[in-house]
């Protein structure tokens, strides 16, 4: 079973060369990417593929999207994960891991 179905955006753990892959890939199959969710403060405030990029604190403000992790650095899951845990969203169903 697919956690990511229609009608739910979606919103992107890192804005990096992962993150802007999987954001083109949901758009051209139709799906609406409504955030890309970054730590880089470079990038917090830009605009990729359309999707605004935010903070993590900003990220609790999209609770009913769906997120997903897609960072390859080593232990990023990790941390994506506990600040997931942080703002209420559930592993599996709120947030997926997908690097």
């Amino acid at each position: 079973r697919s956690a990511i179905r229609d009608g739910r955006p979606e919103v992107v753990w890192g804005a990096g060369p992962i993150g802007k892959g999987w954001s083109r890939a949901l758009q051209a199959r139709g799906h609406s990417v409504a955030a890309f969710v970054e730590v880089d403060r470079r990038k917090i405030g830009l605009r990729i593929h359309g999707a605004r990029v935010v903070d993590v604190a900003t990220a609790a403000s999209l609770a009913g999207d769906l997120h997903l992790a897609a960072v390859g650095r080593p232990g990023a899951r990790a941390r994506i994960r506990a600040a997931a845990r942080r703002l209420g969203l559930r592993e599996g169903e709120d947030l997926v891991a997908v690097a």
